[in-house]
């Protein structure tokens, strides 16, 4: 799973195997091998994929998000849901209610 891990984050920063490798000061196939499964990055090498990616250690290894990001996301989801009713609350008409945008958000934040 770490490998997957690793081959998402690239591919969503837009770089190829070899650019990520540059970054790390790594050959592309290490980071090749690191994709596959077949070779563990050193400890030194997942801080520096952490920094790179902008996520934690914990989230390379483990796919779980922290407690710190959780409440980030949660945060970012209150700010967007307070957006969105004052948007609907400055219209003439409130097709939705706050709860039922809350049903939205979730729906597609759970399709990602």
């Amino acid at each position: 799973m770490l490998g997957a891990r690793i081959a998402a984050l690239r591919r969503a920063a837009g770089w190829s195997q070899g650019q990520l490798a540059e970054l790390l000061q790594v050959s592309p196939s290490a980071v090749g091998m690191y994709e596959q499964g077949r070779r563990e990055p050193s400890g030194e090498i997942l801080v520096a994929m952490s920094r790179l990616f902008h996520v934690t250690v914990d989230y390379l290894l483990t796919g779980s998000p922290t407690p710190e990001e959780l409440q980030t996301a949660e945060s970012a989801m209150d700010n967007l849901l307070a957006d969105a009713d004052n948007r609907l609350e400055s219209r003439p008409k409130r097709p939705l209610s706050r709860e039922e945008l809350a049903v939205i958000f979730a729906a597609l934040l759970m399709g990602n």
